[in-house]
């Protein structure tokens, strides 16, 4: 369960989209400027909320997969 959780950590710290920012780059004709914006993380990696919700939801399948086998394995133990 802990390693669930520091797992959850990481992936936020990698994942989730803290600093916001767009651009836009003017030109004499109208229809040639651009904009365009970006998420990053709190160590740089280009991310969205959508990475940062994808990446938990593995991290909590795989917690929630790991407590059942090991609580499995205790009421094998304990019956014998």
């Amino acid at each position: 369960m802990l390693s669930g959780v520091l797992a959850a950590v990481v992936v936020t710290v990698l994942l989730f989209p803290f600093v916001s920012g767009g651009w836009c780059a003017d030109a004499a004709d109208p229809g040639t400027s651009s904009c365009g914006t970006f998420q990053r993380s709190v160590v740089g990696i280009d991310t969205s909320i959508w990475f940062w919700l994808g990446g938990l939801a593995i991290v909590a399948f795989f917690t929630v997969l790991a407590v059942n086998r090991t609580a499995a394995g205790e009421r094998a133990t304990s019956s014998t």
